[in-house]
């Protein structure tokens, strides 16, 4: 116990059982010269009660050395003024449309998205279907140089956010009166880019001179949120939340914390 305590108490206990020992030790002494051999071993003599009593006093001693006061200290939070948080704009880029509203309409027709893979040659596997977003295109919306040069989430992420600020009217005109160090973007991703990463393994097993310098920055999960951020210049809330199928959610709890604790102006944060 001495061992597991801090420094102040250590002492504290320490210098109890000194002192007790140095008591005992006189005592055995004295013992020593009144009782001849038998004080040998240094028999206490003392009543039963005697001994009780002082052991007693022993562990009270050492309980509150052991046990020092706690300070509790009561921090209080600062008052912040409840502001109500709305979605102004939405974008979206889907197996099931690129518009919100083709997007939903779809969605109550009960179509589906899943459809026999295209992008690549499956035929060697087992599986042969996916939700793929096809007929995709990043004009006017992603600069063409970046646009060969992203992995595909990147071009999705830009592109879904940059329709949501034109359906929520933050034109250009708009986002330069804003103070882009509190305009914000939080984007989920449950992974990086995998072409790239898959690009990568590729060309490692020619040279790994043949690697693509950006692999690792785009591969990873918050990419999608920093190339919007850098893209549109602002500078405030900026990370990507990975929770599976309640990242969505967790975004916009987030962004519109942000919002309610004035860390972010309040018609400019991404979810």
């Amino acid at each position: 116990m001495t061992a597991a305590a801090p420094p102040l108490c250590a002492w504290l206990v320490a210098a109890g059982a000194h002192a007790d020992c140095g008591a005992d030790e006189q005592h055995r002494q004295t013992q020593c010269l009144d009782a001849g051999s038998g004080a040998t071993f240094g028999l206490d003599r003392r009543p039963l009660g005697a001994r009780r009593r002082g052991s007693a006093r022993s562990g009270m001693a050492m309980s509150v050395a052991l046990q020092p006061e706690r300070v509790i200290v009561e921090k209080k939070r600062p008052d912040v003024k409840q502001r109500r948080v709305v979605v102004t704009g939405m974008g979206v880029v889907t197996p099931l449309g690129h518009d919100p509203d083709v997007f939903y309409n779809n969605l109550l027709d009960g179509h589906s998205g899943i459809s026999e893979i295209e992008t690549f040659d499956c035929s060697k596997f087992p599986t042969r279907i996916a939700g793929e977003i096809k007929s995709f295109s990043t004009e006017g919306w992603v600069v063409p140089k970046l646009s060969k040069r992203m992995d595909k989430f990147m071009l999705y992420l830009i592109t879904a956010g940059k329709k949501a600020l034109e359906n929520g009217g933050l034109t250009e005109e708009v986002r330069n009166d804003l103070d882009k160090t509190r305009c914000g973007v939080l984007i989920g991703s449950a992974m990086g880019g995998m072409k790239v990463f898959n690009d990568a393994i590729e060309a490692l097993r020619v040279s790994y001179r043949k690697m693509n310098p950006f692999c690792v920055p785009f591969a990873t999960t918050n990419m999608g949120s920093a190339i919007l951020a850098m893209d549109l210049g602002w500078m405030g809330p900026n990370y990507s939340i990975s929770t599976a199928c309640a990242t969505s959610n967790f975004c916009i709890l987030n962004a519109a914390n942000h919002i309610r604790r004035g860390e972010a102006v309040s018609n400019s944060m991404f979810a």
